[in-house]
Protein backbone atom coordinates (compact mmCIF):
# COMPACT_ATOMS: atom_id res chain seq x y z
CA UNK A 1 0.00 0.00 0.00
CA UNK A 2 1.28 3.50 -0.81
CA UNK A 3 1.46 6.33 1.64
CA UNK A 4 -1.96 8.00 1.78
CA UNK A 5 -2.40 11.72 2.37
CA UNK A 6 -5.80 12.46 3.90
CA UNK A 7 -7.36 15.80 4.72
CA UNK A 8 -10.23 16.30 7.13
CA UNK A 9 -13.54 16.60 5.30
CA UNK A 10 -15.51 19.58 6.44
CA UNK A 11 -18.11 22.02 5.18
CA UNK A 12 -17.05 25.48 4.23
CA UNK A 13 -18.60 28.39 2.37
CA UNK A 14 -17.06 29.54 -0.89
CA UNK A 15 -14.29 32.01 -0.20
CA UNK A 16 -15.75 34.42 -2.74
CA UNK A 17 -19.38 33.29 -2.61
CA UNK A 18 -22.53 34.57 -0.92
CA UNK A 19 -22.25 34.96 2.85
CA UNK A 20 -24.27 32.95 5.33
CA UNK A 21 -24.62 29.82 3.19
CA UNK A 22 -22.75 27.34 5.39
CA UNK A 23 -25.67 24.90 5.40
CA UNK A 24 -25.46 24.78 1.60
CA UNK A 25 -21.68 24.78 1.24
CA UNK A 26 -19.90 21.84 -0.41
CA UNK A 27 -17.69 19.49 1.56
CA UNK A 28 -13.95 20.05 1.43
CA UNK A 29 -13.10 16.61 0.06
CA UNK A 30 -9.86 14.74 0.70
CA UNK A 31 -6.90 14.24 -1.56
CA UNK A 32 -5.24 10.81 -1.59
CA UNK A 33 -1.84 9.83 -2.96
CA UNK A 34 -1.69 6.46 -4.73
CA UNK A 35 1.20 4.50 -6.25
CA UNK A 36 2.92 6.71 -8.86
CA UNK A 37 2.78 4.18 -11.74
CA UNK A 38 5.65 5.97 -13.52
CA UNK A 39 4.77 9.50 -12.37
CA UNK A 40 6.60 11.38 -9.65
CA UNK A 41 3.30 11.54 -7.73
CA UNK A 42 -0.33 10.75 -8.49
CA UNK A 43 -2.81 12.57 -6.26
CA UNK A 44 -6.55 11.97 -6.59
CA UNK A 45 -9.27 14.37 -5.49
CA UNK A 46 -12.05 12.26 -3.98
CA UNK A 47 -15.36 13.83 -5.00
CA UNK A 48 -17.19 10.62 -4.07
CA UNK A 49 -17.22 12.22 -0.59
CA UNK A 50 -19.08 15.27 -1.85
CA UNK A 51 -22.71 15.94 -0.93
CA UNK A 52 -24.75 13.77 -3.32
CA UNK A 53 -21.63 11.68 -4.03
CA UNK A 54 -20.25 13.72 -6.94
CA UNK A 55 -18.57 17.04 -7.79
CA UNK A 56 -21.81 18.33 -9.33
CA UNK A 57 -23.05 19.63 -5.98
CA UNK A 58 -20.40 22.36 -6.06
CA UNK A 59 -21.90 24.06 -9.09
CA UNK A 60 -25.49 23.22 -8.12
CA UNK A 61 -25.25 24.90 -4.73
CA UNK A 62 -23.57 27.97 -6.21
CA UNK A 63 -26.34 28.29 -8.81
CA UNK A 64 -29.27 27.71 -6.47
CA UNK A 65 -27.91 30.16 -3.90
CA UNK A 66 -28.49 32.90 -6.50
CA UNK A 67 -32.14 31.98 -7.12
CA UNK A 68 -35.14 33.14 -5.07
CA UNK A 69 -36.32 30.74 -2.39
CA UNK A 70 -39.22 28.58 -3.49
CA UNK A 71 -38.30 28.70 -7.20
CA UNK A 72 -39.62 26.02 -9.56
CA UNK A 73 -36.69 24.33 -11.28
CA UNK A 74 -36.38 21.92 -14.20
CA UNK A 75 -33.29 20.07 -15.37
CA UNK A 76 -32.03 17.23 -17.55
CA UNK A 77 -29.30 14.92 -16.33
CA UNK A 78 -27.65 11.52 -16.58
CA UNK A 79 -27.87 11.37 -12.77
CA UNK A 80 -25.16 13.15 -10.80
CA UNK A 81 -26.19 16.69 -11.74
CA UNK A 82 -29.80 15.99 -10.81
CA UNK A 83 -28.77 14.37 -7.55
CA UNK A 84 -26.72 17.40 -6.55
CA UNK A 85 -29.34 19.87 -7.72
CA UNK A 86 -32.07 18.05 -5.80
CA UNK A 87 -30.06 18.44 -2.59
CA UNK A 88 -29.46 22.14 -3.21
CA UNK A 89 -33.09 22.72 -4.23
CA UNK A 90 -34.34 21.06 -1.06
CA UNK A 91 -32.19 23.40 1.05
CA UNK A 92 -33.67 26.44 -0.72
CA UNK A 93 -37.24 25.16 -0.62
CA UNK A 94 -37.34 24.92 -4.42
CA UNK A 95 -39.48 22.49 -6.42
CA UNK A 96 -37.49 20.40 -8.90
CA UNK A 97 -38.55 18.29 -11.86
CA UNK A 98 -35.83 16.10 -13.37
CA UNK A 99 -35.74 14.42 -16.79
CA UNK A 100 -33.29 11.48 -16.78
CA UNK A 101 -32.66 8.54 -19.14
CA UNK A 102 -34.56 5.41 -18.17
CA UNK A 103 -31.16 3.66 -18.02
CA UNK A 104 -29.94 5.94 -15.19
CA UNK A 105 -28.53 3.75 -12.37
CA UNK A 106 -31.01 3.08 -9.58
CA UNK A 107 -28.62 4.48 -6.96
CA UNK A 108 -28.79 7.87 -8.71
CA UNK A 109 -32.56 7.73 -9.09
CA UNK A 110 -32.93 6.97 -5.37
CA UNK A 111 -30.79 9.97 -4.42
CA UNK A 112 -32.77 12.30 -6.66
CA UNK A 113 -36.15 11.14 -5.37
CA UNK A 114 -34.89 10.95 -1.79
CA UNK A 115 -34.21 14.69 -1.81
CA UNK A 116 -37.77 15.39 -2.87
CA UNK A 117 -37.41 15.94 -6.63
CA UNK A 118 -39.87 14.51 -9.15
CA UNK A 119 -38.40 12.24 -11.81
CA UNK A 120 -39.48 11.83 -15.44
CA UNK A 121 -37.87 8.77 -17.03
CA UNK A 122 -37.07 9.22 -20.72
CA UNK A 123 -36.38 6.65 -23.41
CA UNK A 124 -33.09 7.85 -24.86
CA UNK A 125 -29.99 9.71 -23.74
CA UNK A 126 -29.11 13.05 -22.18
CA UNK A 127 -30.07 15.21 -25.14
CA UNK A 128 -33.49 13.58 -25.42
CA UNK A 129 -33.97 14.53 -21.77
CA UNK A 130 -32.81 18.10 -22.36
CA UNK A 131 -35.20 18.55 -25.30
CA UNK A 132 -38.18 17.44 -23.20
CA UNK A 133 -37.06 19.46 -20.17
CA UNK A 134 -36.77 22.65 -22.21
CA UNK A 135 -40.19 22.04 -23.76
CA UNK A 136 -41.70 21.67 -20.29
CA UNK A 137 -39.86 24.77 -19.08
CA UNK A 138 -41.23 26.88 -21.92
CA UNK A 139 -44.78 25.88 -21.03
CA UNK A 140 -44.48 26.08 -17.25
CA UNK A 141 -42.36 29.19 -16.75
CA UNK A 142 -39.98 27.30 -14.45
CA UNK A 143 -36.23 27.95 -14.36
CA UNK A 144 -34.15 25.55 -16.46
CA UNK A 145 -30.80 24.72 -14.82
CA UNK A 146 -28.35 23.32 -17.34
CA UNK A 147 -26.16 20.44 -16.25
CA UNK A 148 -22.91 21.81 -17.72
CA UNK A 149 -23.50 24.89 -19.90
CA UNK A 150 -24.32 27.42 -17.18
CA UNK A 151 -21.74 30.05 -16.07
CA UNK A 152 -22.92 29.97 -12.43
CA UNK A 153 -22.61 26.19 -12.30
CA UNK A 154 -19.13 26.34 -13.83
CA UNK A 155 -18.08 29.05 -11.38
CA UNK A 156 -19.14 26.85 -8.46
CA UNK A 157 -16.96 23.98 -9.70
CA UNK A 158 -13.84 26.16 -9.41
CA UNK A 159 -13.79 25.56 -5.65
CA UNK A 160 -12.52 22.03 -6.36
CA UNK A 161 -9.28 23.36 -7.84
CA UNK A 162 -8.75 25.96 -5.12
CA UNK A 163 -9.04 23.19 -2.51
CA UNK A 164 -6.68 20.93 -4.43
CA UNK A 165 -4.03 23.63 -4.62
CA UNK A 166 -4.33 24.23 -0.87
CA UNK A 167 -3.97 20.50 -0.17
CA UNK A 168 -1.21 19.38 -2.55
CA UNK A 169 0.30 22.50 -4.09
CA UNK A 170 0.10 23.37 -7.78
CA UNK A 171 0.20 20.14 -9.83
CA UNK A 172 2.20 19.86 -13.02
CA UNK A 173 -0.69 18.17 -14.83
CA UNK A 174 -4.40 17.93 -14.02
CA UNK A 175 -6.51 15.18 -15.61
CA UNK A 176 -10.21 16.10 -15.72
CA UNK A 177 -13.09 13.97 -17.05
CA UNK A 178 -15.31 15.48 -19.74
CA UNK A 179 -19.00 14.76 -20.11
CA UNK A 180 -20.62 18.01 -21.15
CA UNK A 181 -17.48 19.95 -20.23
CA UNK A 182 -18.42 22.02 -17.19
CA UNK A 183 -15.72 20.61 -14.90
CA UNK A 184 -12.88 21.03 -17.38
CA UNK A 185 -14.09 24.55 -18.17
CA UNK A 186 -13.83 25.37 -14.47
CA UNK A 187 -10.27 23.98 -14.47
CA UNK A 188 -9.33 26.24 -17.37
CA UNK A 189 -10.92 29.23 -15.64
CA UNK A 190 -8.98 28.52 -12.44
CA UNK A 191 -5.65 27.21 -13.77
CA UNK A 192 -5.55 28.09 -17.47
CA UNK A 193 -2.97 30.82 -16.94
CA UNK A 194 -0.95 28.87 -14.35
CA UNK A 195 1.90 26.39 -14.68
CA UNK A 196 -0.52 23.45 -14.52
CA UNK A 197 -1.22 21.70 -17.82
CA UNK A 198 -4.86 20.62 -18.06
CA UNK A 199 -5.74 17.39 -19.87
CA UNK A 200 -9.34 16.45 -20.65
CA UNK A 201 -10.47 12.83 -20.61
CA UNK A 202 -13.35 11.37 -22.62
CA UNK A 203 -14.84 7.93 -23.10
CA UNK A 204 -14.07 6.09 -26.33
CA UNK A 205 -17.81 5.68 -26.95
CA UNK A 206 -18.50 9.42 -26.68
CA UNK A 207 -15.52 11.61 -27.70
CA UNK A 208 -17.61 14.72 -28.37
CA UNK A 209 -15.02 17.27 -27.24
CA UNK A 210 -12.15 15.60 -29.08
CA UNK A 211 -14.14 15.50 -32.33
CA UNK A 212 -15.28 19.09 -31.85
CA UNK A 213 -11.76 20.41 -31.28
CA UNK A 214 -10.50 18.48 -34.31
CA UNK A 215 -13.29 20.07 -36.39
CA UNK A 216 -12.83 23.55 -34.82
CA UNK A 217 -16.58 23.65 -34.14
CA UNK A 218 -19.03 21.86 -31.85
CA UNK A 219 -20.19 18.60 -33.45
CA UNK A 220 -22.97 16.16 -32.68
CA UNK A 221 -22.05 12.52 -32.24
CA UNK A 222 -24.39 10.03 -33.86
CA UNK A 223 -24.51 8.08 -30.60
CA UNK A 224 -23.03 7.99 -27.10
CA UNK A 225 -23.22 4.56 -25.49
CA UNK A 226 -21.27 2.60 -22.92
CA UNK A 227 -20.65 1.92 -19.24
CA UNK A 228 -19.77 5.41 -17.81
CA UNK A 229 -23.14 7.18 -18.14
CA UNK A 230 -21.67 10.41 -16.77
CA UNK A 231 -19.54 10.74 -19.92
CA UNK A 232 -22.25 9.86 -22.44
CA UNK A 233 -22.97 13.24 -24.00
CA UNK A 234 -23.41 13.62 -27.76
CA UNK A 235 -22.56 17.34 -27.84
CA UNK A 236 -20.49 19.35 -25.37
CA UNK A 237 -21.59 22.71 -24.00
CA UNK A 238 -21.04 25.90 -25.95
CA UNK A 239 -19.14 27.52 -23.07
CA UNK A 240 -16.99 24.43 -22.69
CA UNK A 241 -16.10 24.25 -26.37
CA UNK A 242 -15.17 27.92 -26.46
CA UNK A 243 -12.94 27.61 -23.39
CA UNK A 244 -11.29 24.37 -24.52
CA UNK A 245 -10.71 25.62 -28.06
CA UNK A 246 -9.14 28.86 -26.82
CA UNK A 247 -6.95 26.94 -24.35
CA UNK A 248 -5.89 24.33 -26.92
CA UNK A 249 -6.99 21.49 -24.67
CA UNK A 250 -5.32 18.10 -25.03
CA UNK A 251 -8.04 15.42 -24.86
CA UNK A 252 -7.25 11.76 -24.12
CA UNK A 253 -9.67 8.87 -24.70
CA UNK A 254 -10.13 5.81 -22.45
CA UNK A 255 -12.03 2.55 -22.91
CA UNK A 256 -13.80 0.11 -20.59
CA UNK A 257 -10.62 -1.87 -19.84
CA UNK A 258 -8.77 1.28 -18.78
CA UNK A 259 -11.71 2.41 -16.64
CA UNK A 260 -11.92 -0.98 -14.94
CA UNK A 261 -8.21 -0.95 -14.12
CA UNK A 262 -8.48 2.56 -12.65
CA UNK A 263 -11.55 1.60 -10.60
CA UNK A 264 -9.66 -1.36 -9.14
CA UNK A 265 -6.63 0.77 -8.24
CA UNK A 266 -8.78 3.45 -6.61
CA UNK A 267 -10.48 0.82 -4.47
CA UNK A 268 -7.35 -1.15 -3.56
CA UNK A 269 -5.03 1.79 -2.90
CA UNK A 270 -7.33 4.57 -1.73
CA UNK A 271 -10.56 2.90 -0.61
CA UNK A 272 -12.48 4.95 -3.21
CA UNK A 273 -15.55 3.34 -4.78
CA UNK A 274 -15.62 5.28 -8.04
CA UNK A 275 -18.12 5.06 -10.84
CA UNK A 276 -16.82 4.64 -14.39
CA UNK A 277 -16.79 8.36 -15.17
CA UNK A 278 -15.15 8.99 -11.81
CA UNK A 279 -12.20 6.75 -12.70
CA UNK A 280 -11.61 8.25 -16.16
CA UNK A 281 -8.99 10.81 -15.10
CA UNK A 282 -6.82 8.21 -13.40
CA UNK A 283 -7.29 5.83 -16.34
CA UNK A 284 -5.81 8.43 -18.67
CA UNK A 285 -2.95 9.28 -16.32
CA UNK A 286 -1.96 5.61 -16.10
CA UNK A 287 -1.65 5.46 -19.89
CA UNK A 288 0.84 8.31 -20.19
CA UNK A 289 3.15 8.65 -17.15
CA UNK A 290 5.62 11.53 -16.96
CA UNK A 291 8.57 10.67 -14.75
CA UNK A 292 9.19 13.17 -12.00
CA UNK A 293 5.96 15.12 -12.53
CA UNK A 294 3.01 15.43 -10.15
CA UNK A 295 -0.46 14.91 -11.53
CA UNK A 296 -3.90 15.52 -10.07
CA UNK A 297 -6.70 13.17 -11.11
CA UNK A 298 -10.25 14.31 -10.35
CA UNK A 299 -12.40 11.39 -9.20
CA UNK A 300 -15.66 13.04 -10.18
CA UNK A 301 -18.19 10.73 -8.51
CA UNK A 302 -19.06 7.42 -6.91
CA UNK A 303 -22.75 6.87 -7.61
CA UNK A 304 -22.58 3.41 -9.13
CA UNK A 305 -24.93 0.45 -8.84
CA UNK A 306 -23.48 -2.49 -6.91
CA UNK A 307 -23.61 -4.93 -9.82
CA UNK A 308 -21.78 -2.56 -12.18
CA UNK A 309 -19.09 -1.81 -9.64
CA UNK A 310 -18.53 -5.48 -8.80
CA UNK A 311 -18.13 -6.39 -12.46
CA UNK A 312 -15.52 -3.66 -12.88
CA UNK A 313 -13.42 -4.43 -9.80
CA UNK A 314 -13.67 -8.21 -9.66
Amino acid sequence: MPHMTFTTSDRRAYADGPAGLDALAPIRTRTVEVDPHGWGRIVVKDETEQISGAFKYRGNSHKVAKLPRGSSLVTASTGNHASGLSQAAAWRGAQLLVFVPRSTPRVKQRKIAGAGARIMLVDGGYHDCERLARRYTAKSGAVFVHSFDDPDVIEGHRSLYRESCDQMGQPDVAFVPIGGGGLVTAAIAEWGASTTRIVGVEYAGAPAMKRSLESARPVWLESAVGMPEGLLVRRVGTLAFQACHAYGLDVRVVDDAALGRAMRILWAQAGIRAEGAGAAALAAALQSPEAGSTCLCVVSGGNVDDAVWRRAVE
